[in-house]
């Protein structure tokens, strides 16, 4: 920084012991941009543009809802069709379903025993959790029959043959298509999507998947075959769009999404939905995942409750939002192509860019006083290795890591040192982008190994290379070991600790502190005009803008500032890192929020520094009284 260090000789960065050195890097980094930059522009050429989403609503959801009105879901549905809803997600039957619709008699053996016993029979010779079940309409349990690798166990009850599962299956055993129910929605006009479930020891798995159905959404936190009949889900799939849902990890769809078509969908739990979001709210969120995450299967539950208001107004309010809002932003609803993503990266290129993220790191321990920089380089290189193991994700996680610091750490600080930092993220981002981007990460189906670690570290390494600069480590001990902790000092320290804490919560589209009223509409305003920007740049920027503007100020002072800074810079990596937003959203998005952030800064310096200026002010007319005084 450009205020004056402590007393005592300043240790010097490595990048002052080897300039040399420090130009051969900038030079590495500039050719490792050319192959880099070609990728980028590959990649860019392969994403989609395809402007045509899909609105599917639960059925099970419904049929509660309808409950509550007397009605069926098959009429309700009717009536939301005609507020734009064109699809509905229909689930695998299991034995509950099925004796609820009357096709199946179903007992547990508990249950068994006490029919035997009011009717003077011997008991059934089945343990007590045992799943009975008798079909009531011909035909009705041969699905079950047919998908069970083991046969069940025949008994007798009541003069009637009953078929018994070993273990309480009565919710969960999978047990077919429902013929009649596909065929009235798809008649109706719907597009169908199957949720098919899994089970230990099915066979014939995928075998009745209806051919009316669209979109495959698999229920529960299993692919159906999972683990033991993946190819053969693979084998049926070809024809649908298997659903990729974002924020639930399901067992099997890693293999099973790199060999499918595949489609990513967008839902909110059902209690979230009923008790948080209103209608408006909903609907702003699947805009910014269609437009920034590339989402283009909506999942809508209607509200079942009525916390917030009547509950089939704020479904129709919901669904009729939902479609006025996408195609005002020049979506079409319904019949989704089958889409892919037909990207493979070269290589060469590949390993090309992957020496400007090398250049990083050693850029890295440059910008350190010696040893500490090689330090933190290794240790940097090791995390990535214990994160994605040797595999181009480790270096797309390194770059993420590293390049947010270098720009505060490396470039000369001035006025435009902001823009600076910002274009070295920039060549960050295209490097994480380059190594980083292939078929699986685009699709979301390998996530971004170590997000977590790309917006605690930057800043964190950020405080470090600050401090050493300032002083030597054994300096930092004796000045801290002997110093007297004062309130002012403990209420900072708790400042600083919120702030990086609501950095790690606040991620993620469902973070665990949700954004503010005030937040929210400032998210919708800007969304209205373009790209949503990230808070955490529309905060950092101007922070630390405020660093660099005012050099005379103590470094207790513009020390957190320019972390902040960091933390912004750190914010750009990360948007990057989202592999399935594309490449020109998240640079519409940066460069919005730098050109906010610089705004926003240019007026906050003026205020700070009249702040300032009235504080001095004050405190030195109480000096003055006291020194009157005496």
């Amino acid at each position: 920084m450009n205020a004056a260090p402590p007393p005592g000789r300043r240790p010097r960065l490595l990048a002052e012991r080897h300039p040399g050195l420090l130009r051969v890097l900038w030079l590495l980094l500039a050719l490792a941009l050319i192959p880099a930059l070609a990728l980028v522009v590959e990649r860019v050429q392969s994403e989609h543009t395809e402007q045509r989403v899909a609105i599917v609503m639960d059925e099970l959801a419904l049929a509660e809802q309808a409950a509550y009105l007397g009605l069926d879901a098959f009429t309700l549905g009717l009536r939301y069709q005609t507020h734009g809803l064109s699809g509905i997600a229909l689930y695998e039957d299991t034995v509950e379903t099925l004796a609820t619709k009357g096709q199946v008699a179903a007992l547990l053996g508990r249950e068994a025993y006490a029919v035997a016993g009011v009717l003077g029979e011997p008991p059934p010779a089945v343990a007590a959790d045992t799943t009975l079940v008798r079909p009531l309409v011909p035909g009705a349990a041969e699905r079950l029959l047919a998908n069970t690798a083991a046969p069940p166990q025949e008994v007798s009850l009541a003069g009637e043959t009953w078929y018994a599962w070993p273990g309480d299956s009565y919710r969960t055993r999978p047990a077919g298509v429902d013929r009649a129910q596909v065929e009235a929605w798809y008649e109706a006009g719907f597009e169908i999507a199957y949720r098919p479930r899994n089970f230990p020891g099915l066979i014939g798995v995928g075998a009745d998947y209806p051919p009316e159905a669209r979109y495959l959404i698999y229920a529960g936190l299993q692919v159906a075959g999972h683990p033991s009949a993946l190819d053969q889900v693979i084998d049926v799939s070809q024809d649908y769009l298997t659903a990729i849902i974002e924020g639930t990890p399901q067992d099997g769809m890693p293999v099973v999404a790199g060999r499918v078509p595949t489609v990513r969908l967008l839902s909110f739990n059902q209690d979230y939905l009923n008790q948080r979001l209103r209608p408006a709210e909903v609907i702003e969120k699947y805009l910014l995942a269609a437009n920034e995450r590339n989402v283009r299967l909506f999942y809508l539950r209607p509200y079942t409750e009525e916390q917030l208001g009547d509950m089939v107004a704020n479904t129709e309010a919901l669904v009729s939002g939902l479609r006025v809002a996408l195609e005002r932003d020049g979506y079409r609803v319904g019949g989704l192509e089958l889409l892919d993503v037909d990207y493979v990266p070269s290589a060469p290129l590949r390993l090309g860019a992957a020496l400007g993220v090398v250049a990083g790191l050693a850029l890295l321990a440059l910008a350190f006083p010696a040893p500490w920089g090689v330090l933190a380089s290794v240790a940097v290189a090791l995390l990535a290795l214990v994160a994605a193991g040797v595999s181009w994700a480790a270096a797309a996680l390194v770059a993420a890591i590293v390049y947010p610091v270098l720009g505060f750490s490396l470039l000369r600080h001035g006025p435009l040192a902001l823009l600076g930092a910002t274009g070295l993220s920039l060549v960050g981002a295209v490097l994480l982008v380059a190594v980083g981007s292939d078929r699986a990460s685009m699709l979301a189906i390998e996530p971004f190994a170590g997000v977590a670690a790309t917006l605690v570290l930057p800043p964190a390494l950020m405080a470090a290379q600050l401090l050493l600069r300032w002083r030597r480590p054994a300096t930092w001990v004796r000045t801290l070991w002997g110093y007297r902790v004062r309130l002012g000092d403990v209420a900072v320290a708790l400042v600083v600790l919120a702030v990086l804490a609501l950095v790690v919560i606040r991620r993620g589209n469902f973070p665990i502190l949700a954004a503010t009223e005030a937040e929210l509409a400032a998210r919708s305003a800007l969304n209205e005009l373009f790209v949503r920007p990230r808070f955490k740049e529309l905060v950092g920027h101007p922070l630390a803008l405020l660093a660099l503007l005012n050099p005379r100020w103590p470094p207790w002072a513009t020390g957190p500032l320019l972390v902040a800074g960091v933390i912004a810079q750190a914010s750009i990596l990360n948007s990057f890192g989202h592999y399935h937003t594309p490449v020109l959203i998240s640079l519409q998005r940066t460069l919005i929020a730098l050109a906010i952030g610089v705004l926003v800064g240019l007026v906050l310096v003026p205020l700070a520094r009249l702040v300032v200026h009235a504080l001095r002010s004050w405190l030195q007319a109480d000096a003055n009284a006291d020194a009157g005084e005496s």
